[in-house]
C-alpha cells in the first residue's frame, strides 16, 4: 500500500512538472502587431535640472498592471520601447518627489508618444506649490521645450 501512493505521488509530481512550462506559456500574452514607445525627459521643478538614474513604470490603464520600468540616463532621459498598442500609465518613481502618472494611448496611427519634458515638484516646497503641480504637467509645447536655465551665482573673491 505505501508503494502504491509513492507511486502515485511521484507520477502526480512528474505531470505537474510537465505541465508547467504550458500552463506559463499560456498565461503570457504574446506579443501580436506594431510595437509602441514613450520617451520624455524628467526634471526638478526647483533647481530645473535633469533627474538622472530615476524609474518611469508604466502599468496597464485598465487594470493598474506591471508592464516595464526603465532608468532614466545622466541627462533624465527615458524611453520605454516594445510596449503593444494600448492605453498605459506612466509614472515616475522618484524618491523626494511627488509621484506624476500620465495616462498615454499607443495607437496604430501614433504608436510613439513624446511626453516631452515632465517636470517634478520636490515633497518639501511650499504648499502652494504642492498645489500646482499639476500646472506644472499640463504646460503648452511651448514651454515643454525650453531648455532649463540655471540661475547665476556670483561670487566676490
Amino acid at each position: 500500500m505505501k508503494t502504491c501512493s509513492a507511486f502515485r505521488f511521484l507520477l502526480a509530481a512528474a505531470l505537474l512538472l510537465a505541465a508547467t512550462p504550458f500552463a506559463l506559456a499560456a498565461a503570457l500574452p504574446a506579443p501580436t502587431g506594431p510595437a509602441g514607445s514613450v520617451s520624455g525627459r524628467l526634471f526638478d521643478g526647483q533647481t530645473q535640472e535633469p533627474i538622472p538614474h530615476s524609474y518611469v513604470v508604466v502599468l496597464r490603464a485598465a487594470d493598474g498592471r506591471f508592464i516595464k520600468s526603465v532608468e532614466t540616463d545622466a541627462d533624465g532621459r527615458f524611453r520605454v520601447t516594445g510596449l503593444p498598442l494600448g492605453s498605459y500609465t506612466v509614472r515616475t518613481t522618484v524618491l523626494g518627489y511627488h509621484a506624476l502618472g500620465s495616462v498615454v494611448a499607443l495607437r496604430p496611427a501614433r504608436p510613439r508618444q513624446a511626453l516631452g519634458t515632465v517636470v517634478l515638484v520636490p515633497a518639501n516646497m511650499p504648499l502652494v506649490a504642492r498645489a500646482n503641480r499639476l500646472a506644472w504637467a499640463r504646460r503648452t509645447p511651448a514651454v515643454a521645450e525650453l531648455v532649463p536655465v540655471r540661475p547665476v551665482v556670483r561670487v566676490r573673491s
